[in-house]
């Protein structure tokens, strides 16, 4: 491509007859100027081209970048998410664990606790048994001692009353008991 250096050190070689030369070197300069003035734009162009370009490879580039981190963020988001979920289930479970682990120990409390009741409801009909046994038997005794005492004071009586005092009488025994006299 000509540069409008390259324009202007153009030079012609005269002829006879040839072009007139102030028409030439005008229209040169004319071309000089406006083909710099195109030559100097098409090199803003350029340069902002250039410039754009490069711009346009670092928004790229940032973009990709920003791609990337949003796919990692995505990413460290999806395992976070994940490693919650897997970590709420593992409570989950283990709280599962121990709420069966405290109802089995409560249930068996409780059948410990029922057992011993039982055991007790035993324990004290058996005492209760055994209590009336020994108030039977002993109010038995006891009977059998008042009537025995009974007997025996009826008997002292008995005797006393058969032994004659100074001056009387014995009694018979069917004077004693009016049952025997009929």
């Amino acid at each position: 491509m000509l540069t409008p250096l390259d324009i202007n050190k153009k030079e012609f070689h005269r002829s006879f007859r040839g072009y007139n030369c102030e028409e030439v070197d005008e229209f040169l300069e004319q071309i000089l100027r406006d083909y710099g003035q195109v030559y100097r734009e098409n090199q803003e162009m350029r340069e902002k081209n250039q410039r754009l370009s490069e711009e346009l490879e670092r928004y790229a580039h940032l973009e990709q970048t920003l791609k990337d981190a949003l796919v990692m963020a995505q990413q460290a988001a999806d395992e976070m998410r994940q490693n919650a979920q897997r970590e709420a289930e593992l409570q989950l479970q283990e709280a599962d664990n121990k709420a069966r682990e405290i109802l089995n120990q409560a249930r068996a409390q409780a059948e410990k606790v029922e057992r011993y009741q039982r055991d007790l409801e035993a324990s004290t009909r058996a005492f209760k048994m055994r209590l009336r046994s020994l108030l039977k038997a002993q109010l038995e005794l006891l009977e059998d001692a008042v009537e025995a005492e009974a007997a025996a004071t009826a008997d002292r009586q008995v005797e006393q009353l058969r032994e004659p005092g100074p001056g009387e009488e014995e009694i018979t025994d069917c004077e004693l008991d009016p049952c025997r006299q009929e």
